[in-house]
């Protein structure tokens, strides 16, 4: 299989997990009482269908899977998110963020890396 065929079909591939699990956070977000719209459901599946995005060309480069291909993207996906305001630092006290010497987004991304890194190794990929 061509590099660019793996890398369609692993996009294609991901978008029913990614509308499902996207329900499923906007679910929970409806259940704290948050109202039910289309618009958060879409943002949320979109970021786990950017997530798995850019994995794929990695993969399709490597020509494996691996747990540090899931770190370097939630590491990506976290700095961008933080950086620009649209995601938070989980795990993280607020006060530290504040006298800290490094900036929120290089914490967010480290954390947001050693999430996708951690599922990824939960669901059997190897380093």
């Amino acid at each position: 299989m061509r590099k660019t065929d793996y890398i369609q079909y692993c996009v294609i591939d991901h978008i029913p997990p990614s509308v499902v699990w996207g329900g499923i956070f906007h679910g929970i977000d409806c259940v704290q009482g948050a109202r039910f719209t289309l618009r958060t459901w879409g943002v949320y599946s979109g970021g786990i269908l950017a997530y798995h995005s850019l994995i794929c060309p990695m993969e399709a480069f490597h020509g494996r899977q691996s747990a540090l291909h899931n770190v370097a993207s939630g590491a990506v996906f976290g700095y961008i998110g933080v950086s620009r305001g649209f995601l938070g630092v989980p795990f993280v006290n607020p006060y530290f963020l504040y006298g800290s010497r490094f900036p929120p987004a290089v914490i967010g991304g480290a954390v947001y890396g050693a999430m996708g890194g951690a599922l990824a190794m939960l669901g059997g990929k190897r380093i």
